[in-house]
């Protein structure tokens, strides 16, 4: 994911960039050290990118462009 994300932290209001969400680990803010997202929301977060991981080489059947 190349994508730049900007999570403010709920702890302390810094805003803090965020290049590369690793599943494995939970982003936490630079200044205080506190967890940027919430267990649930980065447990939903893991799940979503495993689900990604697991179906990305499926094959596109052309049911999704029903452009007419």
């Amino acid at each position: 994911m190349t994508d730049l994300a900007i999570i403010s932290c709920p702890e302390c209001g810094v805003k803090n960039r965020i290049r590369t969400y690793n599943p494995e680990k939970t982003p936490v803010c630079g200044k205080c050290k506190s967890a940027l997202v919430s267990e649930k929301e980065h447990a939903a977060f893991s799940k979503f990118n495993n689900n990604l991981n697991t179906f990305k080489d499926f094959p596109d059947f052309g049911f999704r462009n029903n452009k007419e």
